[in-house]
């Protein structure tokens, strides 16, 4: 029987094992593979506007209250603070302490080497190409999505069928 490849399959086994590494990661310095992700956004971020429990929310396409506890928490490690901003004292906007900031530079050592063990045996091209790649199956399953939205999806499907 012949084996059939699946890129879709091919993309979750890869994807799953970054986010083992980073998970790993995280863990290693005490704080969750979430927490790790809004530190570094906070982190790159934080240099160019102020950031808000909505920014976080819209980036990681969370729900409030997971954002909540998730920021809570870091706010209790000592990891954040939440501080008003000048012109509507409701505002909190959200910046990395310290500890946070030193904790981050940790974290992102780790994820440096692993992305250079990641690509350690490609080629510039193939690098490349792997983006280019990348960049058209996103394409790809973002059409599908909004087909799917649309309905059309069903409708190819069954002239595929129908074509058989």
């Amino acid at each position: 029987m012949e084996m059939v490849e699946h890129l879709g399959r091919e993309v979750i086994i890869l994807s799953n094992q970054v986010k083992h590494y980073l998970h790993q990661a995280a863990e290693s310095e005490g704080i969750s593979g979430a927490q790790s992700r809004i530190l570094h956004f906070i982190y790159l971020e934080g240099n160019e506007r102020d950031i808000f429990q909505k920014d976080i929310e819209e980036s990681f396409y969370l729900g409030r209250s997971t954002v909540t506890q998730t920021l809570q928490s870091m706010e209790k490690s000592a990891l954040i603070m939440r501080c008003s901003v000048e012109h509507d004292a409701r505002l909190k906007k959200l910046v990395l302490t310290e500890k946070g900031r030193t904790l981050n530079e940790r974290i992102d050592k780790k994820i440096n080497y692993m992305e250079e063990r990641l690509k350690s045996n490609l080629s510039k091209e193939e690098i490349q190409q792997f983006y280019s790649l990348m960049g058209k199956m996103s394409e790809n399953l973002m059409k599908l999505n909004s087909d799917r939205i649309y309905g059309m999806q069903e409708k190819v499907f069954e002239q595929e069928v129908k074509e058989c």
